[in-house]
């Protein structure tokens, strides 16, 4: 993932507020365990950190290796986008019938 696209990730985790937080997790959690979803951890060391540092990464979390890193990144983004997207269909449902 180019540099710029890792700046949109952090600062897309940075603006989310506690209930979008806690939407994505409850999104992701729906079909898998927490502890193997490798993306969710990145969530939750993006969040707690600020910043994106690819060495403390590598060295906090064992699990990913540097050569998944960008696609990991790319998922997590993916993944946002869609748990907003369905945050928002819930809030205003008569969005998707004007369309």
């Amino acid at each position: 993932m180019p540099k710029q696209k890792t700046d949109d990730l952090v600062q897309l985790i940075n603006s989310l507020t506690r209930a979008e937080k806690r939407h994505f997790r409850l999104f992701v959690k729906r079909n898998q365990s927490s502890e193997d979803i490798l993306f969710l951890q990145l969530f939750d060391f993006l969040e707690k950190r600020g910043e994106y540092e690819e060495d403390a990464i590598l060295r906090k979390l064992p699990e990913i290796k540097k050569q998944q890193l960008s696609n990991l990144k790319a998922h997590l983004y993916k993944q946002l986008l869609t748990s907003l997207r369905l945050l928002c269909a819930r809030k205003n449902p008569t969005s998707r019938s004007a369309k």
